[in-house]
């Protein structure tokens, strides 16, 4: 009886070597990823239970602060496009000109729910105060513009990015370059929607990271397979 052997060509060898490596290759990098976003879900936790700092230069994302200063009510953005609850809505920001410097500090006052008509904006004003605010720094990133029109132009503007390269640009003076979200416990706090430091969690990196292992393996199983096979006939 003749005996198999293993020759399944260069062509297909080629083949299964660049897609081994490659399948293989985004395992491992989604399961680096998953222990980055790990480490980034320790750090925060870590941040939100310390006691809060006071504001200054040196101030990180995801640092909890408290600041002192005076809102501005003529100067408020909405963002637009936030979905929370099933429903349509915005994410109020309001400067809070700074004591000490004068900086304008954006403040996330949290969530407002869209009006029936779209035209008709919800009211978000504000008494323009001196106020003491804590809450956590965040830095949100460019995301998914919607429209060509990034912000509207009269105030209170409508902004589709919450990027605060864009924000900044509508204001004359400095800008702090973070946006602190507010803690619940605000008196002028609208809806608090929970923070998300990572726009994917890692069981998910995990989870893709072993469909990448598997095509490994399937990919691996039908090689073989295939080697046998061609010999045979």
């Amino acid at each position: 009886m003749k005996k198999n052997k293993f020759n399944p060509g260069i062509r297909i060898t080629i083949f299964f070597v660049f897609f081994a490596i490659l399948f293989f290759s985004l395992g491992l990098w989604q399961i680096e990823r998953g222990q980055f976003k790990n480490q980034i879900l320790i750090e925060f936790e870590k941040n939100i239970t310390k006691n809060p700092s006071y504001l200054n230069a040196n101030s990180e994302k995801w640092d909890r602060v408290f600041v002192e200063g005076t809102w501005i009510n003529s100067k408020q953005i909405y963002i637009d496009n936030v979905i929370y609850g099933g429903a349509a809505g915005y994410k109020v920001l309001t400067p809070l000109q700074i004591k000490e410097t004068n900086e304008l500090l954006l403040v996330d006052r949290g969530w407002i729910k869209q009006n029936e008509y779209r035209d008709n904006l919800p009211n978000i004003k504000i008494v323009e105060e001196e106020v003491f605010v804590t809450g956590i720094l965040e830095l949100p990133e460019l995301g998914l513009v919607l429209s060509d029109d990034i912000v509207t132009n009269a105030w209170p503007k409508v902004s589709q990015t919450k990027n605060l390269e864009v924000l900044a640009n509508e204001y004359k003076q400095s800008v702090y370059p973070m946006i602190l979200v507010a803690d619940p416990v605000l008196k002028n706090s609208l809806e608090y929607i929970k923070i998300v430091p990572t726009n994917m969690t890692p069981v998910k990196h995990y989870g893709y990271s072993a469909q990448w292992f598997l095509m490994f393996t399937v990919l691996c199983l039908m090689y073989v397979f295939y080697g046998f096979k061609r010999n045979a006939k």
